[in-house]
């Protein structure tokens, strides 16, 4: 029996853990960091599942992500420098794209039959929520 490995050599490198940190630091997806190493955005996963570090390194990554993102539109909110208007629904959607587990909208339709009417409930999206405190805040310090 052979003792040689089937299949292709891995391109992980565990200089990856750093470097997948400080790319998420800038904002990067894990799609764009695998596109900076050369590598389909899954063989991420694949290398989190095999290596801890790198699993860890990941989650910081998509953490510092969100920071960036979220201290970006805190920066710009505003429609124009010192004003008062928030450009909300612009915000809203690179927030809901970027992170619907946090950002998207959640809606809730619930329908009734028989003699009672349809009845609708739609609540709003918690980046609703963050703007109104952002917009608030940004009024109490003026």
């Amino acid at each position: 029996m052979s003792d040689k490995k089937i299949g292709r050599p891995t391109k992980y490198d565990p200089k990856y853990d750093e470097l997948v940190v400080e790319l998420g630091a800038q904002g990067m997806s894990k799609e764009q960091i695998a596109r900076d190493f050369g590598v389909a955005w899954n063989t991420l996963d694949c290398w989190a599942e095999k290596h801890e570090d790198f699993k860890m390194a990941l989650r910081t990554a998509k953490s510092l992500e969100l920071a960036y993102w979220e201290d970006l539109g805190i920066r710009n909110v505003l429609e124009t420098p010192g004003g008062q208007r928030l450009n909300g629904a612009v915000y809203n959607k690179i927030m809901a794209a970027r992170f619907p587990a946090k950002y998207s909208e959640r809606n809730k339709v619930e329908l009734s039959g028989g003699e009672n009417p349809i009845q609708v409930q739609s609540t709003h999206t918690l980046g609703q929520e963050i703007l109104n405190e952002v917009l608030a805040s940004i009024q109490a310090s003026r």
